[in-house]
Order: C-alpha cells, then structure tokens, then sequence
C-alpha cells in the first residue's frame, strides 16, 4: 500500500472513531471507566454486530429521540467496518458517503 493510500486510510479509521462517539456518546478513552471499557474501540467492536448489544451502547439520548433502531443497526455496522484491524476492508469515503445517504433516505421515507 502506498503511503498515500494509507493516509487516507487513516483517515477514514479516524472519521470511524468519531461516528463511534456520536453513536454511543463517549469519548473514545476515559480512564473513568472501567478498565475493560476505557478504549472504547476494543470495547464496542464486538457489540456493534449484534443488534440486541446495540442498546448496551448506543447514546441514550438517540434513542430518547427515536433514532430508528433498523437505521441505528446499520450505522453501528457502518463504524463497525472502519474500526477492524484489517485496513483493505475500510470502506472508501464514497462508500461511506454513500451508505449514509442511503440511511437518511430509508429513514425519510418510512
């Protein structure tokens, strides 16, 4: 992989991270948590697959505000692809762009 590729890579894992925060409405370490939660990422990647998990840690107030539990899942698999350990799996900007206009549309249209 070439150097730019994977800055740009990079990148993408970062934009990851922060939808992760705004998914869960933490920050991504505080060492006010406990010691299996305070990285959040090591945390929550096996949580955000399973739907019923995604509950445990989705940000209450999303869902105070009827953040759609469907539209919800496929967002958390959205972040959950840019967290893995493996960088050829990333999703492209356009990818991730795409997805979330997807996500907007089959919400506005329900």
């Amino acid at each position: 992989m070439k150097s730019a590729d994977f800055g740009i890579k990079t990148e993408i894992n970062a934009f990851g991270v922060v939808l992760l925060e705004i998914l869960t409405g933490m920050k991504v370490y505080n060492a006010n948590r406990s010691m299996e939660t305070q990285n959040l990422v090591e945390w929550v990647i096996p949580l955000l697959a399973d739907q019923v998990n995604l509950g445990r840690i989705m940000d209450r107030q999303l869902q105070l505000n009827d953040f759609p539990p469907k539209g919800a899942f496929k967002f958390a698999l959205l972040v959950s692809n840019h967290l893995q350990r493996i960088i050829e799996i990333w999703p492209s900007m356009e990818e991730i762009i795409q997805a979330l206009y997807e996500y907007h549309q089959d919400e506005s249209n329900q």
